[in-house]
């Protein structure tokens, strides 16, 4: 799927309530959505080891491909025009 990012976010610490940690990207983007005209603003979350922080470009064109649970299997930047 083709996807459209506008916005990243590198989000990396320990949670307040249960001490866990957390580090992973946070990609905001416009793609389709069930019940809406045109596009939506989506969030995607990925795993910076799989996919480099420095490497995404915003704005950007990307395909991404999903699981069958929904988790993103492949990122990579869509061919140029």
């Amino acid at each position: 799927m083709k996807i459209h990012v506008v916005g990243k976010a590198h989000l990396k610490g320990i949670a307040k309530k249960t001490q866990n940690p957390y580090d992973f990207i946070q990609l905001h983007y416009l793609g389709a959505a069930r019940g809406v005209e045109g596009n939506a603003a989506l969030t995607l979350s990925l795993n910076p080891d799989q996919f480099p922080y420095d490497r995404i470009t915003v704005p950007g064109d990307y395909l991404v491909d999903f699981d069958n649970r929904g988790f993103p299997v492949d990122f990579q930047p869509a061919p140029g025009k």
